[in-house]
């Protein structure tokens, strides 16, 4: 049985028990202790169970946690995926960052590069006050308090007023025919902007092509990702959902 597949596995017997240790795990699958530790680090620091003391807690996957919830974990995976994403980022350019855990750990490195920033996302702006430059533009509107996100028509007609070089984007859920957000007003926010851009680039985790929130709204279609910056090596099903054009750059190895 390969990792993926266990983890696979893992996830289920998680949903049925709700909590597990790594003994527990090691037993069940008749692995090492070591392979089973690796397991639960993967587990939690992708976002997709709960750290605790000995194994592992359930997430449910059937809803989205908010961003709060989210921001709680402490990954050095999404620092990876976030220094990947600043290869992306260039002097002089006008970029837009979307909402997400991974982006949010992207903009204080974009501290003292003389850029232009158009965000909706209020801890993206946060981090990025301590430096005169990069310049920042907080999309004005009605505050999505749990998500932390900024929505209204102005900003959509601010969006549509500005040619982006790279707008990076993150996702709830990864479709064959999309990446899909969990409110339709950051969908649409995404939409508008990439739609200006020049490149979109991607983040998101392995985990988000197999999870079952209820993410319904397409920001974009598959096909208008140019980089595509995740955790681990898609599978060839996941990767032909691509244009074959499309960077897939993961930064870890199986």
């Amino acid at each position: 049985m390969t990792q993926e597949e266990r983890l696979i596995q893992i996830k289920k017997l998680l949903k049925e028990k709700h909590q597990l240790s790594t003994r527990m795990i090691a037993q069940h699958f008749n692995v090492s202790f070591d392979t089973a530790r690796r397991d639960v680090i993967h587990l939690t620091t992708t976002g997709q169970a709960i750290r605790v003391h000995g194994g592992l807690m359930e997430i449910n996957q059937n809803s989205v946690p908010d961003f709060l919830a989210r921001n709680e974990v402490q990954s050095p995976i999404k620092l990876k995926m976030a220094k990947m994403a600043k290869r992306f980022v260039h002097p002089g350019q006008c970029d837009f960052i979307g909402s997400s855990t991974i982006l949010k750990q992207l903009c204080p490195m974009l501290n003292g590069i003389d850029m232009q920033v158009v965000t909706n996302s209020i801890d993206n702006a946060l981090s990025m006050l301590t430096t005169e430059i990069p310049s920042v533009r907080l999309l004005g509107g009605l505050i999505n308090k749990s998500q932390r996100y900024i929505y209204s028509e102005v900003a959509l007609e601010t969006i549509r007023k500005i040619h982006f070089n790279t707008a990076f984007i993150g996702a709830s859920r990864i479709r064959a025919d999309g990446v899909y957000a969990p409110k339709m007003e950051d969908a649409e926010v995404v939409r508008t902007a990439i739609a200006r851009a020049n490149q979109v680039v991607l983040v998101a985790e392995k985990y988000k092509f197999t999870n079952n929130s209820s993410s319904p709204y397409m920001s974009a279609p598959l096909d208008k990702v140019d980089v595509l910056i995740t955790d681990t090596p898609l599978t060839n099903e996941q990767r032909s959902w691509f244009n074959h054009k499309t960077q897939i750059l993961p930064v870890l190895k199986e």
